[in-house]
């Protein structure tokens, strides 16, 4: 079912900057309430609103402690952080009713549902919930999870719903998984993620999707396969492009030492060559095997692949004479 040289890893752990902070992951669709002074200034108060995002009634005593200052030992915030802290609470409520909204669409008891599924002479069974989201089948998949099958249930390949969904191009299964809770960065037993296989085979609203929801853009598998490698290999010209609009690194290499640009070289793809070039890609890269990108280009079949590399390296070695002028 896939190509056995792709296989897996845990996303890469960087350095959090401002647009990798937990709360704007929670606050998908509402990045224009997003805190950015109180993230920067108020550490421990954001961290708190973080813990306890997924508890309503502590949330509200938490904003209420933060907007009420009845203690005369501390001190307000600035008007600037106050406002902010108050936007972020009216944000919050919609972003409450929002999902519980997405949840009322299930089946109203696990009783019903597992009836239903009976009607339909389905077992609520990892392996029939697995079989419908490769079908892309939705309604299905609602009655799974309303007979009380984790979102994330694993089947026999080790994948996630979403993976299967992912891998299919089910783009509205996949909507309705993730609004369930489903983990846009679980990896299966390669270390690949739902983007690595939307990226596999090239469903580019999939991986706008995936992206959009906290997809990460440069994990690694168990290889150090990226999504990047996985669509510059095999051609996909869309799937590329949303990856680099989505900061995918076209510099991070597999442990084989191949990076997107040299994969696109050696199977063919020029519309990749040119996307990756334009995004920055180096010419530097060298595999495991000594072979180098820039050789390897000399052998490429396509004539057009090798004179736009030989171009870049061209233009490159101009630049470097102009630097040392």
């Amino acid at each position: 079912m896939t190509d056995k040289a792709f296989t897996h890893v845990a996303p890469l752990i960087v350095p959090m900057a401002d647009d990798q902070h937990p709360l704007r992951l929670l606050m998908r669709g509402y990045e224009d309430k997003y805190p950015h002074k109180l993230v920067k200034d108020f550490s421990r108060v954001t961290n708190r609103i973080v813990e306890l995002w997924n508890d309503p009634a502590a949330m509200e005593e938490y904003f209420h402690s933060l907007l009420v200052m009845d203690r005369h030992d501390r001190k307000g915030f600035p008007p600037d952080v106050a406002a902010e802290i108050f936007s972020l609470n009216l944000a919050y409520d919609v972003i409450r009713a929002r999902k519980a909204e997405a949840s009322a669409d299930l089946w109203g008891t696990e009783q019903e549902a597992k009836e239903e599924l009976e009607r339909l002479r389905l077992q609520p069974t990892i392996a029939n919930f697995a079989r419908a989201a490769e079908a892309g089948d939705v309604s299905s998949c609602k009655l799974f999870l309303s007979a009380n099958l984790n979102v994330d249930v694993r089947d026999t390949r080790h994948w996630t719903p979403l993976m299967i969904a992912s891998f299919n191009g089910r783009e509205e299964l996949a909507q309705m998984l993730i609004q369930h809770g489903a983990d846009v960065r679980a990896c299966d037993q390669g270390g690949y993620t739902p983007m690595h296989w939307a990226a596999f085979n090239g469903y580019a609203e999939l991986i706008k999707l995936l992206l959009a929801k906290g997809g990460a853009v440069n994990a690694q598998s168990h290889v150090g396969i990226t999504p990047l490698i996985q669509a510059a290999a095999r051609g996909h010209v869309a799937t590329t492009a949303e990856l680099l609009k989505g900061r995918a690194d076209p510099n991070l290499a597999a442990n084989d030492g191949g990076t997107p640009l040299f994969k696109a070289i050696s199977n063919g793809h020029l519309e990749i060559v040119n996307l990756l070039l334009e995004a920055g890609a180096s010419l530097n890269a060298t595999m495991q095997n000594g072979a180098t990108l820039v050789g390897s280009a000399k052998l490429a079949r396509d004539p057009k692949i090798r004179d736009r590399i030989a171009a870049a390296v061209y233009a490159l070695k101009q630049q470097t004479a102009k630097r040392q002028e």
